[in-house]
Parts: structure tokens; sequence; C-alpha cells
């Protein structure tokens, strides 16, 4: 009986290891997101405007390449809410100004902006998402290789991770 315990209770403390997530903020804290405990946080601006986190998330079938799946939260303060769409054209103009760009055509959500581009020889995938809190805008930028060597279960975990960030922004 002590040893089914110790079992179960091993495998709940694992389970919950594995959801451990982080909390971050920009703009004194007017931001607040959460990411997974294994994305490492690989550049960071949180002074001036706009401000952001890069994230790196492990992919080993990219291990030994320069390529790299990151998440990046970004923000910019606008003078007024009205700026917004603005601000999203802006972006979305610099995203088709990219090498290789080309709209997902398989895209079902119209809340996401879905394209791929070239990085080097290897064509990305890249998930924008936009948002306005009071007059900041927030961008969740997911990108990740398409590499041969990618599982199944790691783009599922993937998305998981993109739409869960994106859901967390607040």
């Amino acid at each position: 009986m002590k040893r089914s315990i110790l079992l179960l209770m091993l495998c709940f403390s694992g389970a919950v290891a594995a959801q451990e997530r982080t909390d971050y903020a920009l703009n004194d804290g007017k931001i607040r997101f959460r990411v997974p405990s294994t994305w490492s946080a690989i550049m960071e601006k949180s002074d001036g405007n706009p401000q952001a986190i890069v994230f790196q998330v492990p992919d080993t079938a990219a291990q030994g390449t320069e390529d790299a799946a990151t998440i990046t939260v970004k923000t910019r303060q606008l003078k007024s809410p009205g700026d917004f769409a603005e601000a999203v054209q802006n972006e979305l103009a610099l995203s088709k100004a990219q090498t290789g760009y080309e709209s997902d055509a398989q895209a079902a959500d119209s809340g996401v902006h879905r394209y791929f581009v070239l990085r080097g020889k290897t064509r990305y995938a890249i998930r924008d998402r936009f948002v306005l809190i009071g007059t900041i805008a927030a961008q969740v930028r997911c990108q990740r290789p398409l590499l041969d060597a990618t599982t199944k279960d790691w783009t599922a975990a993937w998305d998981a991770g993109c739409n869960s960030i994106s859901a967390s922004v607040q």
C-alpha cells in the first residue's frame, strides 16, 4: 500500500513539474504572461518602447544547427487605442518584407497572421497574434524551423505552448 501511494505521489509530482510555469512582465507590470519553465529567455528588453522578451523553445531536431524555435512577446506603448490598427499594419508590412514571405493558405484562425519565411536555407513557420491592452499593443510571435526531424509530438506541444502564451498575455 505504501509503495503504491509513493509511486502515485512520484507520478503526480512529475506531472506538476512538467507543467510548471514562469511569470514574466513588461511595461512596468502592465503586461503579464506565463511560459513553461523549460523555455529559456534568450533576450530581454524591458525598458523603453518597444519592449520584448524572446524565448528559445528546445527542439532536439534543431540541436547542432543554427536554427531555433522561438517565441517573442513584444509590446509597444501607443498614444491612444485608436493607433492599434496602424501598429498592427506596420508589423504586418515588416513581416511581408522578409525573405521568402509566403502567406499560409491553410490558416483558419482569422485572429492570427500565419506565414512562412526563409532564414538562411531553412523555411520557418510563423504565427503572429496581436492584442490591445489599454494603450499597449502586444504581439506574440511564434516561429519555428520546418525540419524533417521534428516530431509530431514536439509540434503538438509547440502549438499548445504558443496558444497558451497567447492566451496568458494580459
